[in-house]
Order: C-alpha cells, then structure tokens, then sequence
C-alpha cells in the first residue's frame, strides 16, 4: 500500500513540474510574440506633418528626434557657416534601429552596428545597405511642412494657402 502511494506522490509531482515547465516555455514564447502581432494592424502615416517653430527651430550643430505617425523623423540643423535644416526618416536602413546626430564627429551614427552617415543621408561605412531616406519640407509662414511623398507636400502646401 505505501510503494503504490509513494509512485502516485512521484507520478503527480512530476506530471507537475512538466506542466510548469511547459507553461513557462509557452509563455517565454508568447511574450515576444504578442507586441509583435499587435504591431501588423498600425495606423496609417499621416500624410503630412506640420511643425511650430519651437519644434524645428534648432541651433546650428544640433538635432532632435520627433515621430512622424509610428516612424522616427531626424530634424538636423548642419553646422555654421551655412548651416541648413535636414529631415530624415530616422530608421537606419540595415535592421531599422533608430539613428541619431553625433555632434562631435558631425555624422549620423546607428548604435546597432556602427554605420554611419554623412550629413546627406549617404553611407559612410558599416552595414547599412542604403542611404537614409529623406522628407520633403517645404516652409509655410513660419511653419515647417514636412512629408513623406511629394504629392502630399504639394496638397499640405494647397491646404494651407487656400
């Protein structure tokens, strides 16, 4: 009677343990999984963006990071003299990871795997397969256009005037 018992108390801790390791398996699977999924239905890009002056106005040899829908914008301020306003989509074209300005090398570095670019969105050097891709802007008044696709500044820009 107590070895039939004792197989039984066996047989249920193990069973157990096998059902919690299964359930941690699928859930450390699930986890990744989950956002993932949740990301296939995003929003559709705006066809346009309009900045305000304290979001574009930046000091030569500066940059900031905005979100233009669910995608990352690169506004850049090139360094004086001469210093003009550059919009990038500011995903590196190697595996999307976010880029950004480093001042004191005047490049747009990727942390990813070190791929740099030069302040034309070109590839410098590293993995990147392509250069960054580039907004339209256009300035309205005291206003900044921006705009993935052409055909979108020009009716940004209808919109406004009229």
């Amino acid at each position: 009677m107590k070895i039939h018992d004792s197989h039984l108390h066996r047989r249920r801790f193990i069973c157990g343990m096998l059902g919690g390791g299964a359930t941690a398996l699928g859930v450390g699977v699930a986890l990744p999984v989950v956002p993932y999924a949740g990301n296939l239905r995003q929003e559709p890009l705006p066809p346009f963006m309009v900045l305000e002056p304290p979001d574009y106005d930046l000091e030569p040899g500066t940059s900031r990071i905005l979100m233009y829908g669910h995608i990352p914008v690169l506004l850049l301020k090139t360094p004086a003299p001469g210093s003009r306003l550059k919009v990038f989509v500011a995903t590196c074209t190697h595996f999307d990871c976010t880029v950004s300005y480093k001042a004191d090398e005047n490049r747009i570095f990727c942390a990813c795997h070190e791929g740099y670019y030069d302040l034309e969105g070109r590839v410098i050097s590293g993995p990147p397969p392509r250069p960054l891709r580039p907004f339209f802007s256009r300035y309205h008044e005291d206003r900044l256009i921006i705009a993935l696709e052409e055909e979108n500044l020009q009716r940004a820009a209808e919109t406004a005037a009229g």
